[in-house]
């Protein structure tokens, strides 16, 4: 039976051997003698250290993102009252919003997942003539419950500006009021009228005057 072929038994390669590259020129008397590439494997330590890199990265931008949305929670105030709908927001300065109860045209209540599990969610209010939510309460606790507050508070304030408004009868003595005015300014203006023509006609009769002189002048001489 015959030995195994051991490493040292392979008959190494011979200048001839190997195949020269494209890119490499060589002088006539010139041979190779060794040929190779870096292992593939040689990649693992920078793979591994470029997903250490990539993991602590992400953790640093998101360490730096907690305190500004901090100070961004800290700095929002909702408020509701029996007129009207507020907004403060605003770290370095103060921006408030604000919309009366009168311009609310439609709320709506939205729930993400973690507001799901945290009882938090977002109430969007829309006016009449906007495209899209004029102000936003995002992430209140109790969010339904705000919206229906919202929602009843709209409708009080209707109902109380209808009960508010002019009567029938203050309508009724507006009007009467009004006609009594027209009917000065038409009597004005017709006695503005009736002096106009006065005075055309004294102003016409001035005219006539003269002439009348000269023909009373020249009978005499006739």
């Amino acid at each position: 039976m015959a030995d195994a072929t051991t490493e040292s038994d392979v008959p190494a390669p011979t200048p001839a051997d190997h195949e020269v590259p494209e890119w490499l020129s060589l002088e006539d008397d010139e041979e190779i003698q060794w040929t190779g590439e870096p292992v593939p494997v040689s990649i693992v330590g920078t793979a591994v250290w470029g997903v250490l890199l990539t993991v602590v990265l992400i953790g640093f931008l998101i360490l730096l993102m907690l305190p500004f949305s901090w100070l961004s929670l800290k700095n929002t105030d909702y408020v509701v009252t029996n007129k009207s709908l507020y907004v403060k927001k605003g770290i370095l300065g103060t921006n408030i919003e604000s919309v009366g109860l009168d311009k609310i045209q439609n709320t709506e209540y939205s729930q993400s997942f973690w507001g799901k599990q945290f009882g938090f969610g977002s109430i969007d209010i829309s006016t009449a003539g906007s495209s899209g939510a004029e102000v936003s309460f995002q992430n209140v606790e109790n969010a339904r419950e705000v919206r229906e507050k919202i929602s009843g508070l709209t409708s009080e304030y209707a109902a109380e500006n209808r009960r508010s408004g002019p009567t029938g009868d203050e309508t009724t003595e507006s009007a009467a009021a009004t006609a009594d005015r027209i009917d000065e300014l038409v009597a004005e203006l017709r006695g503005t009228r009736q002096a106009m023509e006065r005075i055309e006609r004294h102003l016409s009769e001035d005219g006539e005057t003269p002439s009348d002189d000269s023909s009373s002048a020249e009978d005499p001489r006739n």
